[in-house]
């Protein structure tokens, strides 16, 4: 008996890692982002809103950011936390100029985010899909380009010689 009990356990968490991997999200374009396809790279969410003052007054880094880094091992996606319906979403986009991808999905359940209190709220997850860093309050590419060499997901800032 005590067997059946550690078999079903141990079916239960290879089924959880597996519907992980294979999450499926889409963005406010309805183009599919797989979970597959974001292993292996640095993943940078953040929760915004349009009511926001400092969401809306990070968006300009945050765009800067990902045309910047979008080409690198590194991956920004951000979500509405007010969960608006996919025309409001797409308005609120379109005014607040974001740049980078707005998922359509909360992806809070499975990347086992924390629950979002305060806006603007970002995570960034290291390649293994781990949160390593919960920022809070408004972000700038600097400092997100700081947190993420911290955590060595890029190279060392070059010093220069006086």
């Amino acid at each position: 008996m005590r067997l059946h009990k550690i078999l079903f356990f141990l079916c239960l968490l290879v089924t959880m890692s597996c519907a992980q991997a294979g999450a499926i999200f889409h963005d406010a374009q309805g183009n599919a982002i797989s979970n597959a396809d974001l292993k292996g790279k640095w993943v940078i969410v953040n929760y915004w809103a349009g009511w926001c003052r400092g969401c809306i007054q990070e968006t300009p880094e945050l765009n800067h950011f990902y045309k910047n880094n979008q080409h690198k091992n590194i991956v920004l996606l951000s979500y509405n936390f007010d969960q608006l319906p996919p025309d409001d979403l797409k308005t609120a986009i379109r005014k607040a100029d974001i740049a980078y991808p707005v998922l359509a999905e909360d992806p809070a359940s499975v990347y086992k985010l924390d629950d979002i209190n305060v806006l603007p709220m970002t995570f960034i997850l290291n390649p293994k899909g781990k949160v390593v860093k919960e920022i809070v309050g408004p972000s700038t590419e600097q400092n997100l380009l700081d947190y993420l060499r911290e955590l060595k997901a890029l190279p060392a800032e070059p010093t220069h010689a006086a």
